[in-house]
């Protein structure tokens, strides 16, 4: 067989659906109830953190649904990384979509989305990926907040697909990231991830 980009994004493609089908398969013939986020506060005054729960197959997109014509500068993208990252104790972590986030206005930002795409240019073939956060995921006036990709289930840790291209491919990538936030202007930037797939901490 000649494999080629689109034979690979198929077969990948594949695996996931059939990961979610054996799951689908497992369940008992009673109704289970989808996985929804929920909140979790880490001590009087402090922000909530997002937690979700693990398990729903993430799949990739044919595009942006954000829909947001708002022009406030008040949402700021201030780092994203795709290699490299660290635990809150300066421990190495897996490499994984990290996007740290800052509120520059005066009010609560809430109903954040987030459209990110995969790009290897060595095999001329991207993935779209599409994430609406948690109520509980929001940033006060003046405060900052990070978002992470990773199935960890950890709070303010979302899940991703893990046969997906940054997963499997073991080339160069470009990273685009856009975040939307409920009345404020959408914030794009775009990253590269070096050869080599991605890392696990040691």
């Amino acid at each position: 067989m000649i494999v080629t980009p689109t034979t690979t994004a198929l077969i990948r493609f594949g695996a996931a659906l059939a990961v979610a089908g054996i799951a689908l398969a497992g369940c008992s013939s009673s109704p289970t109830p989808a996985a929804t986020p929920t909140g979790s506060s880490s001590g009087p005054g402090a922000n909530p953190t997002a937690t979700v729960t693990t398990g729903s197959q993430v799949l990739p997109v044919q595009s942006n649904p954000i829909k947001n014509d708002a022009t406030a500068k008040t949402l700021t993208i201030d780092s994203v990384l795709v290699e490299n990252n660290v635990n809150a104790d300066g421990s190495a972590a897996d490499d994984h979509l990290e996007i740290a986030l800052s509120n520059t206005g005066t009010k609560t930002l809430t109903g954040f989305e987030v459209f990110y795409t995969f790009t290897d240019p060595t095999a001329n073939t991207s993935e779209s990926y599409y994430a609406k956060l948690p109520q509980s995921f929001t940033i006060p006036a003046g405060e900052t907040r990070v978002a992470h990709f990773d199935n960890s289930g950890e709070p303010d840790h979302f899940p991703t697909n893990k046969y997906s291209l940054y997963a499997t491919s073991k080339n160069a990538l470009d990273v685009s990231v856009t975040v939307s936030a409920t009345g404020a202007a959408v914030q794009t930037t775009t990253v590269k991830k070096d050869p080599g797939g991605d890392e696990q901490a040691d």
